[in-house]
């Protein structure tokens, strides 16, 4: 049984790349870009899950800057908002302030049986720091995250805040999760209606990846969840990713479906959001955000899992179980 390992001595495009892996899975955290996590794999499968920008390396962004310009792939944290808001007489800029900013970071455990890295970043316009726990356990195909947001300002604080986890796809990936009504939050060839447009979740056209000549880029929102997880599963090769989060912080998921009609890339990203629609003017408008008094925090865990052996997914449990 092969230990957990950290190692924060790599290089990668110039950046400091740290490796968390034990026996099933190897990490790749790039904390000068956002804290992001560039590589999940799973490696008795030789599966990274996360995608990857076919024509854009990682490089050190420029905070306020259009994310979109920027997007190297894999996994970020969205807060306060996504789409540009302006708001309470501040410009809040595209994902957010954390993906664009260097995080600090500590090995806070280093095997064998248990691995930690401890990250933690400050926001320019909001008054916030985040804080996360990332953890591996020996021969687990689990990765426990814990979070801590907190309000250091004087005033109460309002905000969206999302995990963003970009998936790498082939046609015929299958999406499940436990939600009752899908709502369209963005559309560029429209094939579901208008923006708003709700209809019963699932919807197999969007749920099993069609292949990118399709040329959709749709933005939807599944909510009237009745538990919290996510799964991505080839059905082919009966391999997946899952999420598993609690429902009372992250009550919708927003599904950023690209196939093929955005930028000729083809991926999915599906998000955990504390409210919607996540530009925080109008989640306020629609008193679908989230606020933290002064010095109050949100602590949560969360978990991602790789799984072999299914095609479908009926659900994933807070302990990494899998059912199919």
């Amino acid at each position: 049984m092969a230990p957990v390992r950290i190692d924060p001595h790599w290089r990668y495009h110039d950046l400091t790349a740290i490796v968390l892996e034990n026996a099933r899975l190897r990490l790749t955290l790039l904390p000068e870009l956002g804290a992001k996590i560039y590589d999940l794999i799973l490696k008795p499968a030789d599966r990274n899950f996360l995608w990857h920008n076919p024509r854009l390396e990682p490089r050190r962004p420029v905070y306020g800057q259009n994310f979109d310009d920027w997007w190297c792939g894999g996994w970020d944290e969205v807060f306060p908002t996504c789409d540009v808001s302006t708001y309470q007489g501040e410009r809040y800029p595209y994902l957010g302030e954390l993906w664009s900013l260097p995080w600090s970071w500590r090995v806070e455990e280093d095997g064998p049986s248990q691995g930690c890295l401890y990250l933690s970043r400050t926001t320019v316009i909001a008054p916030a720091r985040m804080e996360k726990w990332i953890r591996l356990a020996v021969d687990e195909p689990v990765v426990r995250f814990r979070h801590r947001l907190t309000n250091l300002g004087t005033q109460p604080m309002d905000f969206g805040w999302g995990i963003h986890p970009c998936f790498r796809l082939e046609p015929g990936y299958r999406i499940d999760a436990p939600a009752r009504v899908g709502i369209v939050g963005h559309t560029v060839t429209s094939p579901f209606g208008p923006v708003g447009t709700t209809y019963a979740w699932p919807r197999p056209e969007l749920c099993q990846a069609p292949p990118p000549s399709r040329g959709w880029c749709e933005g939807h929102y599944a909510t009237d969840l009745t538990d919290g997880w996510v799964a991505l599963t080839d059905p082919g090769a009966k391999v997946g990713i899952g999420l598993a989060f609690p429902r009372e912080v992250f009550p919708v998921l927003w599904c950023w479906m690209v196939f093929g009609g955005w930028r000729g890339h083809y991926h999915v990203a599906l998000e955990p959001w504390t409210g919607w629609p996540h530009r925080l003017d109008e989640a306020v408008a629609a008193g679908r955000h989230r606020t933290l008094q002064p010095g109050e925090s949100l602590e949560c865990e969360t978990l991602a899992v790789a799984y072999t052996g299914l095609a479908a997914v009926s659900r994933i449990g807070s302990d990494g179980s899998v059912r199919g």
